[in-house]
């Protein structure tokens, strides 16, 4: 039986784009590899919604370990624990794979390069944090043994930036949990009482980042006729101490009308996405997009960026629209608002499009991935 060692570590203690992708793709990927022993390595504690601690089956074993991710240390740490195991590969599911002198094959899955394509989105990292980053993003992609990518807009970055080959990545699309499903009425109703919601709202979710552009989308929000109908609901974390987009809402008057909610629970995101008129992502840089899928599901119609990723997974599903022109969001919210023809139009295409992407076709192509991994190590499974 081949034995894979899986570093779920960033399934941290709050929700996080990376923390779905892992918790979204083992379960499938266990039940798809039931010839497969799969070592999980997660911290302590994993944020509860993701049900991490609940995980069972016989070809699955939990690893305890809350040394921390992205340092040094575990460069040594992971692979002296992956030979005790006695496992036949490792995925290790971030840019700063453990590849330096490493005797066990490694596939890495790197979700984007924002930190190397717009490193003015990120003045607080310092001069020694960037080099770190670049180093390991490049140790990676020439050391480990496969590359997954979620999609081909992060693959160009990493040709573009490091001149990787094609044929050492894969695209493999990640996809909205089976969970996002619409919420029924109670659970709406709940959200509404818990937060204050009474207006009808527009919807984004992301953490609050300079390239999550919450700042073009309050500034378009500002102008649009959707102030006077709708509240404009933000579901992120705050990101360390930059408060430009509640700065924003304070010197323009929106405070009543836009909601910064934060840890907000797995149900209640469920219910904000089937509870809003419209859901809004303008992101700069995506390296996917996930809410875009998410909203989808949830039947709610989306408008979304058209450049990075975000413009190749919003597709045919939804309206999609320049982030620097806050003009073009403002005209796209206030003409979907005002036609509800053409909103259903966009919920029936979403529908459509975001069945295009799944979990179980994610680990199965990250099951075959490894598979050929092994076969070009001489260990033919």
């Amino acid at each position: 039986m081949p034995s894979l060692l899986f570093d779920a570590r960033l399934i941290l203690p709050k929700p996080t784009g990376i923390g779905q992708y892992i918790t979204s793709l083992l379960p499938e990927l266990w039940q798809a590899a039931s010839d497969w022993h799969i070592h999980l390595l997660r911290g302590s504690h994993p944020w509860p919604g993701y049900g991490v601690e609940q995980w069972q089956a016989p070809n699955l074993t939990h690893h305890i370990s809350d040394e921390r991710h992205m340092s040094l240390r575990q460069h040594w740490t992971l692979p002296r624990l992956a030979q005790q195991l006695g496992v036949d590969l490792i995925h290790y599911p971030h840019f700063d794979a453990p590849v330096l002198y490493q005797p066990i094959p490694v596939v890495a899955t790197l979700y984007d390069a924002k930190y190397l394509v717009h490193p003015d989105f990120f003045t607080n990292l310092s001069s020694i944090k960037r080099q770190y980053m670049r180093f390991s993003f490049a140790q990676s992609l020439r050391r480990a043994a496969s590359i997954i990518v979620i999609s081909h807009a992060t693959a160009r970055d990493m040709q573009a930036i490091f001149g990787k080959q094609p044929e050492h990545m894969m695209v493999i699309y990640a996809a909205a949990d089976a969970q996002f499903q619409p919420a029924g009425t109670e659970a709406i109703t709940a959200l509404r009482e818990r937060y204050g919601l009474t207006r009808p709202f527009l919807l984004t979710v992301g953490e609050r980042r300079p390239h999550k552009n919450h700042l073009g989308l309050l500034q378009a929000y500002g102008r649009s006729q959707s102030r006077h109908t709708h509240d404009l609901v933000i579901i992120g974390q705050p990101y360390q101490d930059y408060t430009a987009p509640e700065e924003y809402v304070q010197a323009n008057g929106l405070a009543a009308q836009v909601h910064f909610l934060s840890n907000v629970t797995f149900p209640e995101l469920i219910a904000a996405y089937t509870a809003a008129d419209l859901f809004v992502l303008v992101s700069f840089y995506e390296g996917f997009g996930l809410p875009i899928l998410e909203a989808m599901a949830c039947q709610t119609p989306v408008i979304a960026a058209n450049t990075t990723a975000a413009g190749e997974i919003v597709g045919e599903g939804g309206l999609a629209v320049d982030p620097h022109d806050t003009d073009a969001i403002q005209r796209a919210i206030d003409e979907l608002l005002a036609n509800s023809d053409s909103r259903q139009m966009w919920v029936a295409k979403g529908q459509k499009w975001q069945q295009r992407f799944s979990w179980q076709q994610a680990a199965a192509e990250t099951l075959t991935l490894y598979r050929h991994v092994l076969e070009r190590n001489g260990k033919h499974r």
